[in-house]
């Protein structure tokens, strides 16, 4: 191992130091020299004139493109707010016949949205319609009542655009015409239906009391003293207080004691001159006046009056005139 001596040290390092002297002169430029305020290594960055150049060319280059970059967003934006600024490029004929058929596009747009919903309506009533007739529960949609065959022009699923916009026009004319048909007609379906489920309801068809037809409607012996006479009605055996029901919707005339031979009795009025009537009751549980409803409790089953044991006495009336109630019920 050698060693120098001190003076030779100090030679060494000056030698070196020109060196790198002369380099730097030569290469020229300069060093950042970064130091850390606690812990780290210090950390030298030597700027050559070339490096100089590109950095400020690539920044130069980043500003250009950057400016010309918000130019063109700015533009592309302004002319997205503003379509006209195009048709300034177009004469005055071009612009006004633009315009027109914007305003008819937009028009059109709003009508064909109407309609979508003025049909949807029409399925709602269909459905009720079939609910008031008992046809069942069909779900009815836009797409179904558009697709039924008709005779009338209907809107057309293109498979290419119309050739005029007037055809459009006047296929969306036919197809809001037919709905409006479509409305009237169902419109009067359901008026119809309510009125026919309003004559059922008052007819009165339903049994008033579940049991055995003792005596029937017409001629039969006297069983109070022998004889002939002519049974109004039917008699129904049950259990003594079994519930007497409405044989149909109506309004009670009358409800209490008849001095005739029918005891306890109800007379219930339904519809075109029809009455029933209820007699030898052993309870009554409604009063005149009183709205009634086909199935409705209106007494209780008993033997008040003309009477050979507990039963009721059912007749049915069409303007005063007795007639066989069997025509009636089910």
């Amino acid at each position: 191992m050698n060693f120098l001596k001190e003076g030779e040290n100090v030679d060494l390092w000056k030698h070196r130091h020109e060196i790198n002297k002369k380099k730097i002169k030569k290469q020229g430029g300069f060093t950042l020299i970064i130091v850390p305020h606690y812990q780290g290594k210090t950390v030298r960055i030597v700027l050559t004139p070339l490096r100089i150049y590109t950095i400020l060319f690539s920044i130069a280059l980043i500003i250009t493109f950057s400016v010309s970059f918000a130019a063109s967003y700015r533009e592309l934006l302004a002319n997205a707010k503003a379509p006209h600024v195009y048709a300034s490029s177009l004469n005055a004929e071009d612009v006004k016949n633009l315009q027109s058929l914007q305003d008819e596009l937009a028009k059109t747009k709003a009508d064909v949205e109407a309609l979508k919903q003025y049909v949807l309506s029409l399925g709602k009533l269909e459905k009720d319609v079939r609910s008031a007739l008992k046809l069942g529960g069909e779900t009815v949609s836009l797409e179904s009542i558009l697709a039924r065959p008709s005779s009338k022009p209907q809107i057309q699923s293109y498979t290419e655009l119309p050739k005029t916009y007037a055809e459009v026009r006047t296929e969306l004319a036919d197809t809001s015409k037919q709905a409006v048909q479509t409305e009237q007609t169902l419109t009067m379906l359901q008026e119809t239906a309510y009125k026919l489920n309003l004559m059922k309801a008052q007819t009165p068809d339903y049994w008033p009391l579940q049991g055995m037809i003792t005596s029937g409607f017409g001629w039969r012996v006297n069983p109070f003293g022998g004889g002939w006479e002519f049974h109004k009605g039917i008699d129904i055996s049950s259990y003594y207080g079994a519930p007497i029901r409405a044989a149909a919707d109506g309004e009670v005339e009358f409800a209490g004691w008849n001095s005739g031979g029918y005891g306890k009795m109800i007379i219930i009025y339904h519809r075109d001159g029809i009455e029933t009537v209820y007699g030898h009751l052993s309870d009554i549980a409604v009063k005149v006046g009183d709205r009634v409803k086909k199935g409705e409790v209106i007494g209780y089953e008993g033997c008040t009056g003309l009477c050979t044991g507990p039963h009721l006495h059912f007749e049915i009336r069409v303007w005063g005139e007795a007639i066989n109630p069997l025509k009636y019920l089910e």
